[in-house]
């Protein structure tokens, strides 16, 4: 159902309930704000934006470069980054909660005020760089590209918030499409603003894990993947193996081939050499791997479980369209030795509305599944190939 154009300011909708609706939107936003696939939010993600849009305008006018960049920055500090004390905002690395949690606290009052003067003005103005008053289709799906939608979805908004058909539209118009995003809380006539809505379960609803033997046996697993040089253990050299083969399957030109190597590596760095204590590991054995696995999805990290596939999504996904096709998939299998058959077959089971390829939601669902499901029955449960039942020789 497509819903009707919307024209209601921020101040003209009642005071948000937070419900699932806008939970979903709201981590969606998220998701399309984490720049570079860190899973996490920083300082850094708020200066990303500007830079993009200063890229992609390049006739904006000098004042409205430094109104967006203030925008973002007082958006930061003042908004989504208020879960610690402000002398520390500047480095914080803030999760999907957090950010929840403080748009909690501030969307029925600061928030409210500030949207109009404090986000909606300075992307509008970003965007209207013959300053004529309006923005064009392609002005605006230029400057939803920085926020990682694709045009096909900044088509639809525009479109329909479009009602003169003049291929045009306004600021209040732009103003009250943003009011929706935030503030609508209607599923039917609410606007998906920055793209498809994220609907997989959250690290934090699964229960407790008791780590049995099918669990332990997709650990071994996905161990055995990474064991790229099939020593028994697993070392930055065999992820550097991953990065590299994967930039020459995907012919990837210099950026993005260091974009893939990046994120692989920050799998390595963040997430597996690294224990509960903060102890890093030169190499790390399957039962070292096994016993951090588990420390990781019952602990207090356990949110890290979803910035963990999130970073592998963007390692994967090496076209940049927020998707993962069919060749990407294959490349990352066929690097830790799966064949094209088990590749093409699970990349089926993955797709979940058949539209041949991968968005990041279905990915995130698998991949939660995969660490934090116990069915011995579930689809996902081969996501790096089939469960291995007996531990490595010692």
């Amino acid at each position: 159902m497509t819903p009707a154009p919307s024209t209601k300011t921020e101040q003209d909708f009642a005071d948000c309930a937070f419900g699932d609706f806008w939970l979903r939107k709201m981590r969606t936003l998220y998701k399309q704000l984490d720049a570079v696939g860190n899973g996490y939010l920083c300082l850094d993600d708020m200066i990303e934006l500007p830079t993009l849009l200063l890229d992609a305008f390049p006739k904006m006018a000098t004042e409205s470069g430094d109104t967006l960049v203030k925008s973002m920055i007082d958006l930061w500090y003042g908004f989504l980054c208020t879960s610690v004390d402000e002398d520390d905002r500047c480095h914080h690395q803030l999760l999907e909660n957090d950010l929840i949690e403080s748009l909690k606290r501030t969307l029925n009052t600061g928030f409210k005020e500030h949207l109009y003067e404090g986000l909606v003005k300075p992307l509008f103005q970003a965007a209207d760089c013959d300053a004529d008053g309006l923005i064009s289709m392609l002005e605006y799906k230029t400057m939803m590209r920085a926020f990682k939608v694709p045009d096909r979805d900044s088509e639809l908004i525009f479109k329909l918030q479009d009602t003169e058909h003049k291929g045009k539209i306004g600021l209040e118009t732009f103003r009250a499409i943003l009011a929706n995003y935030f503030y609508s809380e209607d599923e039917k006539t609410g606007l998906r603003v920055f793209g498809p809505l994220i609907n997989y379960k959250r690290p934090e609803d699964f229960g407790e894990v008791a780590c049995g033997p099918c669990w332990e046996g997709k650990m071994r697993c996905m161990f055995r993947r990474l064991d790229i040089t099939n020593e028994g253990k697993i070392s930055c050299k065999d992820f550097i193996q991953i990065a590299r083969t994967l930039s020459v399957r995907s012919h990837l030109d210099k950026q993005r081939s260091n974009a893939v190597m990046r994120a692989i590596l920050s799998l390595w760095i963040k997430f597996i050499a690294v224990d509960k204590d903060g102890k890093h590991f030169a190499s790390i054995t399957e039962k070292e791997f096994i016993k951090n696995m588990r420390t990781l999805i019952n602990g207090k990290f356990r949110h890290e479980i979803d910035q963990f596939g999130w970073t592998f999504f963007k390692a994967v996904e090496t076209s940049g369209d927020g998707y993962i096709q069919l060749q990407e998939y294959r490349n990352i299998q066929e690097a830790w030795g799966v064949t094209r058959e088990e590749a093409d077959g699970f990349f089926k089971v993955l797709d979940l509305d058949k539209d041949n390829r991968i968005s990041s939601d279905e990915y995130l669902t698998a991949w939660c599944d995969y660490f934090l499901g116990e069915d011995p029955h579930s689809k996902y449960k081969a996501l790096f190939g089939p469960v291995i039942a007996k531990p490595a020789a010692p």
